[in-house]
């Protein structure tokens, strides 16, 4: 075969790649900027005060522009239970914090629906709580990502 002819399919080859794996059009995270769609099952979202669905990689993305100044406003948030894959309210579920789950940031606070199934998950990985949507603050989300505490104002 024509060496030319060789590197003209391989020239080929690597351009598709590259179309193929830089979507413009590709979400990104409203918090940290990771695109969205590399992990679907850890998706989050809610509504901002424009009334504008936003998108998150994950439920501690959300969770830290939620409680957040800038996000304070926001509505409808929503997270995708774990074992299901579905989207649900968040306050239609329970957050195992401590596990040996990693979501695409690190520690996860892994979304369970039912307190019999977050109880049997935490037991089963090893997690060192259950909190509700609303015991989700900032400090919360630091001790998570392993992070200090913010010092006093």
């Amino acid at each position: 075969m024509n060496s030319n002819v060789v590197r003209f399919v391989g020239l080929l080859i690597c351009a598709g790649a590259l179309l193929v794996g830089c979507n413009p059009k590709s979400e990104r995270c409203r918090k940290c900027g990771m695109l969205v769609d590399e992990a679907p099952r850890w998706i989050a979202g809610l509504t901002n005060s424009s009334g504008h669905q936003e998108r998150f990689c994950c439920e501690r993305c959300m969770f830290a522009h939620w409680r957040s100044p800038e996000g304070a406003q926001a509505r409808d948030a929503w997270v995708t239970e774990y074992y299901t894959q579905q989207r649900m309210p968040v306050g239609e579920v329970l957050f195992v914090m401590g596990s040996d789950v990693i979501g695409p940031m690190g520690k996860a606070l892994v979304p369970i629906a039912g307190r019999a199934a977050a109880e049997q998950f935490m037991k089963d990985h090893h997690g060192s709580g259950i909190l509700s949507a609303d015991e989700i603050t900032l400090e919360v989300l630091r001790e998570v990502a392993g992070r200090m505490p913010a010092p006093p104002e």
